[in-house]
């Protein structure tokens, strides 16, 4: 689907589906002709055989938001020097993961069809990216990825917002290099950026109660967080609390994809908890410090 949205802006998506591996892109028609984010779908350069791409942005490393970079090798690609490593070092892209690190299942990536991109250019918070008519200023919004970007069009309020996608999910943060502090941080920004309209990685466009839709998002981490504290009333191994299933609610098949990204999103959610003194550790098992005082 190539749809025109609003201005010069147009939403594209392969998929009939735009949740996880499809994802939402955009086209900006401006005087720099510009695709923020690539799918996984290699189709989607299809839809540019008579269209100029003079510039891809990357918001992030997810195979799902730079896939097709190098169906373009004509483009300019930039994104944030934090993620770069993991767009062209597929060893430094398993280590995001915590693939080794946390002894992932065997070839649970596999299926991704990584490839290195070609950045040519890098962004940093603050940068004006301007496109012609189009302005985006760089906001630098990390926390699901080290090097997370959302890009702001001032003029009309309008957000491109990538991953931080304001599914009933919630947000994800089940990379090793994830950070929940930073992401609480980056979604207290973005609400009191108080943008009009979000153009969102997963959900498209967003034009309705939008500052209610990203505090529910963000309180959705609030909300894990006070269910992990409270399972640990009970002392127990991170194994044991993983087989709570707090993040996901429910696991599909395969199972064991579903255990790790369960078990990773707890490792980067108790280093929070450790670190403001919530929870305790103590040998294998983690304990809320409040049950652990009665």
């Amino acid at each position: 689907m190539f749809k025109h949205l609003f201005d010069n802006i147009y939403l594209i998506t392969t998929g009939k589906s735009s949740r996880f591996p499809y994802s939402c892109c955009f086209y900006i028609n401006d005087k720099v002709k510009t695709i923020i984010d690539t799918p996984i779908d290699t189709s989607f350069a299809e839809m540019f055989t008579k269209r100029q791409v003079d510039l891809i942005i990357n918001t992030h490393f997810h195979i799902d938001h730079c896939g097709c970079n190098f169906l373009f090798p004509q483009a300019k690609v930039i994104a944030h020097p934090y993620d770069i490593p993991a767009m062209k070092d597929y060893k430094v892209f398993e280590d995001f993961y915590g693939i080794e690190k946390y002894n992932a299942p065997d070839k649970l990536l596999s299926w991704l069809p990584w490839r290195p991109s070609n950045i040519t250019g890098t962004m940093k918070d603050g940068d004006i990216i301007d496109l012609g008519n189009i302005k985006l200023e760089v906001i630098h919004t990390p926390g699901h990825t080290p090097g997370h970007c959302c890009l702001y069009w001032q003029e009309k309020g309008v957000l491109f917002s990538g991953d931080f996608d304001l599914t009933s999910f919630g947000p994800w943060y089940g990379n090793d290099v994830s950070n929940v502090d930073e992401l609480i941080n980056s979604l207290e920004r973005l609400i009191a950026l108080e943008p009009k309209v979000i153009l969102s990685g997963h959900k498209g466009v967003i034009d309705t109660n939008v500052k209610h839709r990203l505090q529910k998002y963000l309180d959705k981490v609030y909300a894990n967080e006070q269910a992990i504290i409270k399972a640990l009333a009970t002392p127990y191994t991170l194994h044991e609390l993983t087989y709570k299933k707090i993040i996901y609610g429910r696991w599909h098949e395969p199972e064991s994809k579903f255990y790790f990204f369960e078990k990773m999103c707890l490792i980067v959610h108790l280093r929070r908890l450790l670190r403001i003194g919530l929870v305790k550790e103590f040998g294998d098992k983690y304990q809320s410090i409040k049950s652990a005082m009665v």
